[in-house]
């Protein structure tokens, strides 16, 4: 047996940002002139921490966009740590974004090995 393994340890769960949450701008287009980025972080913290920074992927699994305009979204993670990490979501335009569903999923090395 090799005693360089590592055991894998996994989190994953689908969060829904909505127009209801403090701070968010995504539904609303204050100046239609001006094609300003807007955007809005949700930090998510690890059930339990990894003893190392996993490895952290999110994509889009739902939305709610105006259909007035074209549909403009992007999803991304930032700040990752071994606690946790934040979703970015962005939109510009005129696009109104009335909710969001993200699925992610992080792996690294389990922090009790």
């Amino acid at each position: 047996m090799n005693e360089n393994l590592m055991p894998l340890n996994m989190c994953s769960a689908v969060v829904t940002l909505d127009q209801y949450l403090p701070d968010w701008t995504l539904a609303c287009v204050e100046d239609t002139t001006t094609p300003e980025h807007r955007s809005f972080e949700h930090q998510v913290n690890f059930e339990s921490a990894f003893s190392n920074i996993p490895l952290v992927h999110a994509g889009i699994s739902g939305f709610d966009i105006d259909n007035d305009d074209t549909s403009r979204l992007s999803v991304r993670v930032k700040d990752i740590t071994n606690e946790g990490f934040k979703i970015a979501i962005r939109t510009w335009m005129h696009t109104r974004v009335y909710s969001v569903e993200v699925s992610w999923i992080a792996l690294g090395s389990a922090s009790s090995w």
